[in-house]
């Protein structure tokens, strides 16, 4: 790895960090109480791969390999572990476009097994939300929906489809 890729990881990488705790802070004392987001490490890699047995899995993208391929490519990545009492309940990645004013969410997964009533995507906005404005970011992009009910999903919370690119999006 190069110096100038290692230390735009570090950088990144404690950017990342502060987004998060701001975002656990938050979810303190709220209707999600007992979530805590944090940076996607060995730990939440082995939890995942718990997921590969479940009927109720709807993807079959392997975290492990997926992640650390994005990691090294992309230095400037979002991403997140949802935790709720020691069980892993998401992960979620994406990355700023190469200008920097948009930040895109390439994948997210909940854990198929989680307890009803736990809004995972609204953290993972949250999240993302923060980070574009620590980038600088003034657009947020979903990408390639799984199906048209969560991209109707993703549109209840403001976002646009675009057919042609196959992505939902939201200025900031």
């Amino acid at each position: 790895m190069r110096a100038t890729h290692r230390d735009a990881e570090e950088r990144y990488t404690a950017i990342r960090k502060a987004v998060l705790q701001e975002v656990t802070q938050e979810l303190a004392g709220s209707m999600q109480d007992g979530l805590r987001a944090g940076l996607i490490d060995s730990a939440a890699l082995k939890a995942s791969q718990l997921w590969q047995c479940s009927s109720r899995r709807k993807v079959d993208w392997d975290w492990i390999d997926g992640f650390g391929a994005f990691k090294f490519r992309y230095p400037k990545r979002f991403e997140m572990a949802l935790w709720q009492d020691g069980c892993l309940m998401s992960l979620s990645l994406g990355r700023p476009t190469y200008q920097g004013q948009r930040l895109r969410l390439d994948f997210i997964e909940g854990n198929p097994e989680r307890p009803k009533g736990i809004r995972l995507f609204e953290v993972t906005f949250l999240a993302m939300v923060g980070y574009a404005e620590a980038l600088g970011a003034k657009e947020l992009r979903i990408m390639n929906p799984i199906n048209d009910e969560v991209s109707r999903y993703y549109q209840r919370f403001g976002f646009k489809y675009v057919v042609s690119g196959d992505y939902l999006t939201i200025w900031l």
